[in-house]
Formats: C-alpha cells, sequence, structure tokens
C-alpha cells in the first residue's frame, strides 16, 4: 500500500495539495458550518497529498472527508472535487485489490451522494406519498447518481488508461530490449559459426598442402641423386600446391575480414588437377566421373572438391599406400554422389584430432545433402556423399 518516491515527488504532492487547498479554502464560508467545512478541505487537501505515496491511505481518508460532511448535513461543495485526482492516483497506482476498492467506491460514493444531494433539494416541499412526488424524486435520485458515478469513474478510468499505458510501452521497450539481445546473441552465434567454419577451412587447405608438400619433398630428397629429372617434377609440385594454399588462405582471410575474397574457389572441375597432384605424392588413385553435368552453385560445388580432397588427404596419411584410391563421382538426377575408399594398412596409423571427417560432413549437410563413414570388413575406410542441386524456387500462382 506504500509505494517508493523520491523526495522531489514527495515535494511536489504536498506543495501542489496545499495549493489547491488554499484556493478551494474561501468556499468554506458558503457552508452553514464553516468550521465542519474546513476540516473537510484539510482532510481532502491531505488525501490529495499522499495519493501516490499511498492511494489506499489517501480515498480512505478522502471518502471519511465526505461522510464527515454527509453526516453533518452539510451540503456538496466546490471543494469536493479533490475527490477526482484521488480517484485518478488510485486508478493509476494502485495495486490489485486497491484498485479495484477504487472503482467500488466511485459507484458506491456516487450514489450515495447523488441520493444525499436530493433529499436536501426536494426532501422539502414535495410530498413523496403523492405519486408525482415519487417520480420526481426517483427520477432526480437516478439522473443525479448516474451523473455522479459517471463522473468519479471518469477520473477513476483515466487513471486507469494512463496506467496501461504507461505499462504497454514499458513492455514494448522491454521487448524492443530483448529483441534487440536475441540479435545480437545470434549475431554472435553466426561469427562464432562463421569462424569455425573458416577454422575447418583453414585446416582442409593446410592440411592437405602440407600432406603433399612433405611426401613430395620426401620422394624429392632420394630422387635428386638417381633421378634429377623427378626430383624437379617434384619441386614443380610443391611450388604449385604451396601457391594454391597461398591463394586459398587469402580467400579465407578475406572472409574474415568479411571482404570480397581474393582468388577462385575450387570447383567440381578442379578434381582432375586434385587427383593429378595427388598422384605425384605418391597416392595411387583410380578416379571415374559418369553421367551428365549440370549447373551447380560454387557453394555445393566447393563442398564436393573439398570432401574429395579431405577424404584423399586422410587416405594420404592414414591409408594404405601400396593400393589404390577408388574415387567416383557420379552426376545423377538429383545431384552429385561422391565416394572415396581406400585400404587401411595392417598396422593402421594413430589418428591425428583435427576437424576432417566433422568438417565433411557439415559441408554436405549445410547444401541439404548427407555424408556417411563406413568401414566394410575394418580393412577399408569409405566415404559416401551426396549433394543435392538446390531446389527449384516456386513460382506464386
Amino acid at each position: 500500500m506504500i509505494r517508493v518516491l523520491t523526495r522531489t515527488q514527495k515535494v511536489v504532492d504536498v506543495v501542489v495539495a496545499a495549493g489547491i487547498g488554499l484556493i478551494l479554502l474561501p468556499f468554506v464560508f458558503f457552508s452553514p458550518d464553516p468550521v465542519i467545512a474546513g476540516f473537510v478541505v484539510l482532510f481532502l487537501a491531505s488525501a490529495l497529498a499522499v495519493r501516490r505515496y499511498s492511494p489506499v491511505i489517501a480515498l480512505s481518508a478522502a471518502w471519511f472527508a465526505v461522510a464527515v460532511q454527509l453526516t453533518t448535513q452539510q451540503p456538496a461543495n466546490v471543494f469536493d472535487v479533490m475527490i477526482l485526482p484521488v480517484l485518478y492516483a488510485v486508478g493509476r497506482y494502485g495495486e490489485g485489490w486497491v484498485r479495484w476498492y477504487g472503482l467500488v467506491s466511485a459507484i458506491v460514493g456516487g450514489v450515495i451522494a447523488s441520493v444525499y444531494t436530493v433529499s436536501q433539494v426536494y426532501g422539502v416541499g414535495v410530498p413523496i406519498y403523492d405519486s408525482t412526488g415519487w417520480t420526481v424524486t426517483i427520477f432526480s435520485v437516478v439522473t443525479a447518481s448516474a451523473a455522479a458515478v459517471f463522473v468519479l469513474t471518469i477520473a477513476w478510468g483515466l487513471g486507469v488508461i494512463i496506467r496501461q499505458a504507461e505499462t504497454t510501452r514499458a513492455s514494448r521497450a522491454e521487448q524492443y530490449r530483448l529483441e534487440q539481445e536475441r540479435l545480437s546473441a545470434e549475431r554472435t552465434v553466426v561469427v562464432e559459426q562463421e569462424r569455425n567454419r573458416i577454422a575447418r577451412d583453414m585446416h582442409d587447405v593446410v592440411a592437405h598442402s602440407l600432406a603433399v608438400v612433405i611426401a613430395q619433398a620426401d620422394g624429392a630428397r632420394y630422387a635428386m641423386v638417381t633421378a634429377p629429372q623427378m626430383g624437379e617434377r617434384a619441386l614443380e609440385t610443391i611450388s604449385e600446391t604451396a601457391r594454391e594454399a597461398l591463394i586459398d588462405v587469402r580467400v579465407l582471410l578475406a572472409e574474415l575480414r568479411h571482404s570480397q575474397s581474393g582468388g577462385p574457389q575450387p570447383m567440381i572441375g578442379d578434381l582432375g588437377r586434385l587427383v593429378d597432384q595427388m598422384r605425384a605424392a605418391g597416392l595411387g588413385i583410380r578416379f571415374v566421373e559418369s553421367g551428365v553435368a549440370r549447373p551447380m552453385p560454387a557453394s555445393h560445388q566447393i563442398a564436393v572438391y573439398r570432401i574429395v580432397q579431405e577424404s584423399l588427404t586422410n587416405a594420404l596419411r592414414h591409408g594404405d599406400k601400396t593400393r589404390d584410391v577408388a574415387v567416383t563421382v557420379r552426376w545423377v538426377e538429383q545431384g552429385v554422389a561422391v565416394s572415396v575408399e581406400n585400404a587401411v594398412p595392417p598396422v593402421p596409423t594413430a589418428p591425428s584430432p583435427g576437424h576432417g571427417i566433422a568438417g565433411m560432413r557439415e559441408r554436405a549437410e549445410l547444401t541439404g545433402g548427407r555424408l556417411t563413414i563406413d568401414r566394410p570388413g575394418g580393412m577399408a575406410f569409405r566415404v559416401d556423399a551426396f549433394i543435392p542441386f538446390p531446389a527449384p524456387l516456386r513460382e506464386a500462382p
């Protein structure tokens, strides 16, 4: 029932109530008993002073003053208008039952005040036992009650409306704040996902390129002695692989800076060159491409290329290099099916931690496709992926 107000608000309420009381104080002399009228004005002004601090106390004090006025048979006076801002404050600041207490008191008080006023006006001179007198009295009571209840409930209702408007504004402000927090969280998640994607791309590029470079460098050391031409070819492969890796890294760094890419991304058409690089690194590959190629978005083509690249890199690192790797790319009606299968050495190498398989699977899923890993008989490692064509946009009817 007690609200927390600042010192400034309390001072303003007291000053305003005192000023209104002083303005209406001269009207007490129009009352038959100025002392009682002055007491009523004092209580109404006090109620006005605490209307925001404690609406229930203010309303109770106001109705007590009105009760004193009625029981002492004082007529209605201009200073009774101070009840209106009190009712307004109850509607605006009252909580729970206090607000409904204001509505009920406005209705009941309006009826009681109207009956009292009518009895004061028509109680003398109009015979109530006469049918005409009853008609006039009842009509006057109903009319006065309706007018009084209307005025009092309007004051209370205006407070409720202002309260609801403030609540709505606060709710909208809170919704806006929450929406901004949600958007900020989404942006953070998107940035984190983008950084993870770039990290996987960096892993794919660097791991593949270094695997090729290391294999070529090892071969070149021995070839330079016995077959200088093969050594020179190995060095050319190292140079070409490192140059392409540098281009890919520049592309990824450009994405990280949210600028345009600085180099071309590998597409499905570059798989032949990838196979040649891996063959030059000492990996035997049987590459078969079948079906009729169709236009496919760059993101889908990059996914196909990276899946094959990561699979061949894993085969070069952990597979049995004495046996060929089977790479199959089939263009079908719904998309592109990719299969890479390599033999596993009798003594498997220790798996290296990384994002390879998870990255391949996520690349496939981001395009709406799928990727499965199989180890048939425990003697081979097989990667099957399917990258679908994007669904065509439906035209509006």
